[in-house]
């Protein structure tokens, strides 16, 4: 079986992602009017001070991470494949009193005028709905202003792979260079709402990329690889205890654009 096209694969995460997209609703707004931050301290130490700088969040999911760029001064244009997590976004903003501009667009195929960015950011759970990485590093280096800087907050590819069985166990249920995959062997890498809702009947594909291969791609796009840092989260290896601490859970990766000619 031949194996399908780019635009079929993002047209079925599409359909896939706006069968959940209703159901998931971020933080509520009281979470951002008490001060609450969308963003971890690494996080917000990566992109520092952004009042007065463009960014923009792919993959942004209801934007709360958009929101609170938005709070700390940034003008931000957020992006997603799915109408009602956009919708919810819009929402969110409104209530807040900010302004976000939401865009229903694919990361792999912006339109040309979503360009000029001090910071691009993609969070938790973006990555692996990007089908061809350098494809996807070009574009983002494209659209980043001189000294401007890429920011990728992720679930590490090893957790994405890895499965607790029991105290102290795990089992390798996943391909770590196997790339792309269709469902999930352990329904725990699976979008969190699945849990409650169950997962739509709808063919939908995401990719493991591994940590080479995520820094390979933004070297070849011409970035500079400023940091790159792994986590460990308890929570998020249920059953395997302090063990848990002991391996990576997430990643943080910053990368920057060439400064302009002096």
């Amino acid at each position: 079986m031949s194996e399908p096209r780019v635009s079929e694969v993002v047209r079925q995460n599409s359909e896939y992602w706006e069968q959940l997209a209703p159901h998931r609703h971020g933080e509520p707004v009281e979470f951002f009017l008490g001060g609450g931050s969308a963003l971890t301290n690494d996080e917000l130490a990566a992109v520092g001070n952004l009042r007065g700088r463009r960014v923009l969040q792919l993959a942004c999911s209801v934007g709360d991470e958009a929101l609170t760029f938005a709070q700390l001064g940034a003008d931000v244009t957020a992006v997603d494949i799915a109408p009602s997590h956009l919708a919810t976004g819009r929402a969110k903003a409104e209530a807040l009193g900010l302004e976000v501009t939401f865009v229903l667009q694919d990361m792999m195929t912006l339109d040309p005028e979503i360009t000029g960015f001090d910071v691009i950011y993609i969070s938790w759970g973006g990555l692996c709905w990007v089908p061809t990485l350098t494809e996807w590093t070009r574009s983002v280096a494209g659209r980043l202003n001189p000294g401007g800087v890429l920011v990728i907050s992720e679930h590490h590819p090893l957790w994405e792979i890895l499965t607790v069985r029991g105290d102290n166990a795990l089992s390798v249920s996943g391909d770590y260079f196997g790339v792309a995959r269709d469902g999930y062997a352990d329904p725990l890498k699976a979008p969190e709402i699945t849990r409650t809702l169950g997962t739509p009947d709808v063919p939908h594909r995401s990719f493991v990329w591994s940590i080479s291969s995520i820094v390979t791609a933004v070297l070849t796009a011409g970035l500079t690889v400023r940091s790159l840092q792994e986590f460990p989260v308890q929570e998020m290896y249920p059953g395997l205890g302090e063990q848990a601490m002991s391996i990576p859970a997430t990643y943080l990766l910053t990368a920057s654009a060439a400064q302009g000619v002096v």
